[in-house]
C-alpha cells in the first residue's frame, strides 16, 4: 500500500484527494523544506538500508520524494546545499559505525575466550587403593615377565604380558574422569568468525553460498555503503584543506612576489633620483669653478691692464669702489630724512646777523 501510494503521489501529485476548500490551506513542499530528509536529497537514507534486518532503524519520519530529488539536483542552489546536507549525513553515519565497532569488539573479545577445562576431581580413598593393588600386580608381573624371559620360557612370558596390558587398561579406567558436558558440547560446536563490515557471527570455512549470501545481504551491504561513505567524505575534506592550504601559500607567495617587485622598484626610482642629483650637483659645481676661473681671468686681466696704463687701472677701480660707496652714503641719508618718513620739519629760528 505504501509503495502504491508513493507511485500515486509521483503521478498525480500528494494534493490529489484534497477537496477545493483544503487545496486553498495547502502549502506545496519544496525541497529546502525541514520535513524533507536531507540524507535522501544528497546521498542515501540509512533508514533505507537495513530494513528486516537485526539493524533495522524503523521508518524516517522525513518525506522521501524522487521528484523533490530531481528538483533538487537541478536547482542553482545544489552546490550551496550539498556540502550542508553531506555533513549531517557523514555525523549521522559515523554514529552508526561508533555503535557498530563496540559491538564488533564485544565478539571479537568474546571469540578470544577459550574454553578451559575443568580441572581435574580429587581421586577417592577407595580408587586410591585399588591404584596402588594395580600397580603393585603390575610390578610384579613385569619381574615374572623379566625372569621368565631369562630362563627362555617365552611363551609362559608373554601370556603374562597379556595379564600386564589388561591390568593397565583397568588402571587407565580409574584414572581418567568423565568429561564435562558443557566441554563436550563446545569442543563439538564449529569454530565461529566475525565480520569486520558488518558485525555478524558467521561460521568458519562455511560454505560458499552460505558466505556469498551474507556478502549479498542488506546488512553487509547497507554498513558498506555507510562506511564507503565516511571514508570518500573525508578524503574529499581532507583534499579540499590541501587545496586550500596550497592556495593560501600560492597567494602568500604571489604576495612576496608583488612586495619584492615593488621595492626593486623603489630601489631604482631612488638609485635614479640619486643619479640626477649627483649629475645635478656635479653641474653646479662645474659652473661653480668656470666661474671661479672667470673671476680669475678677469683678474688677470685687469692686474695685466694696470700694470700697462702705469697704476691708472688701479686708480680707476678705486675711483668707482669710492663713487659707490658716496652712493651708498646719500641712500642711507635720505632714507633717515625727516620729510620722507613723513615728519613735519620745526620751522628754524630766524638767524640774526652777527
Amino acid at each position: 500500500m505504501d509503495a502504491q501510494r508513493a507511485l500515486l503521489d509521483e503521478l498525480m501529485g500528494a494534493a490529489r484527494n484534497l477537496t477545493d476548500e483544503e487545496r486553498k490551506g495547502y502549502k506545496e513542499i519544496t525541497w529546502d523544506d525541514k520535513e524533507v530528509c536531507a540524507f535522501y536529497m544528497v546521498r542515501f537514507c540509512p533508514h533505507d538500508l537495513f530494513v528486516n534486518t537485526r539493524s533495522d532503524l524503523g521508518p524516517c519520519r522525513r518525506i522521501h520524494d524522487q521528484k523533490l530529488k530531481e528538483s533538487f539536483e537541478k536547482s542553482p542552489r545544489h552546490d550551496a546545499y550539498v556540502p550542508k546536507f553531506e555533513a549531517e549525513l557523514s555525523q549521522f553515519c559515523e554514529k552508526l559505525v561508533m555503535d557498530l565497532d563496540r559491538r564488533v569488539r564485544r565478539g571479537r573479545e568474546r571469540l578470544s575466550q577459550e574454553v578451559e577445562p575443568a580441572p581435574p576431581a580429587p581421586v577417592s580413598v577407595e580408587k586410591s587403593e585399588q591404584l596402588s593393588v594395580l600397580e603393585e600386580k603390575i610390578k610384579n608381573l613385569l619381574e615374572q615377565v623379566e625372569a621368565l624371559g631369562e630362563a627362555g620360557k617365552v611363551d609362559e612370558a608373554e601370556a603374562l604380558m597379556r595379564k600386564v596390558e589388561m591390568l593397565n587398561v583397568e588402571k587407565t579406567a580409574l584414572t581418567q574422569q568423565p568429561q564435562n558436558d558443557k566441554v563436550l558440547m563446545l569442543a563439538q560446536e564449529k569454530k565461529m568468525a566475525l565480520c569486520e563490515i558488518c558485525g555478524s557471527f558467521l561460521v568458519a570455512n562455511d560454505a560458499a553460498e552460505r558466505t556469498q549470501s551474507h556478502i549479498t545481504g542488506k546488512q553487509h551491504i547497507g554498513y558498506g555503503m555507510v562506511r564507503d561513505f565516511i571514508t570518500e567524505y573525508k578524503e574529499a575534506k581532507e583534499k579540499a584543506r590541501e587545496e586550500e592550504r596550497l592556495k593560501r601559500e600560492k597567494e602568500a607567495e604571489e604576495r612576496k612576489k608583488q612586495r619584492e617587485k615593488e621595492s626593486e622598484s623603489r630601489r631604482r626610482s631612488d638609485s635614479g633620483d640619486r643619479d640626477r642629483y649627483r649629475d645635478r650637483d656635479r653641474d653646479r659645481e662645474r659652473d661653480r669653478y668656470r666661474e671661479r676661473e672667470r673671476d680669475r681671468d678677469r683678474s688677470r686681466e685687469w692686474d695685466g691692464r694696470g700694470s700697462r696704463d702705469g697704476g691708472r687701472g688701479v686708480d680707476l677701480r678705486f675711483r668707482n669702489e669710492r663713487d659707490g660707496s658716496r652712493d651708498k652714503y646719500r641712500d642711507r641719508s635720505r632714507s633717515r630724512s625727516p620729510v620722507r618718513h613723513g615728519h613735519r620739519r620745526s620751522p628754524r629760528s630766524p638767524v640774526r646777523p652777527y
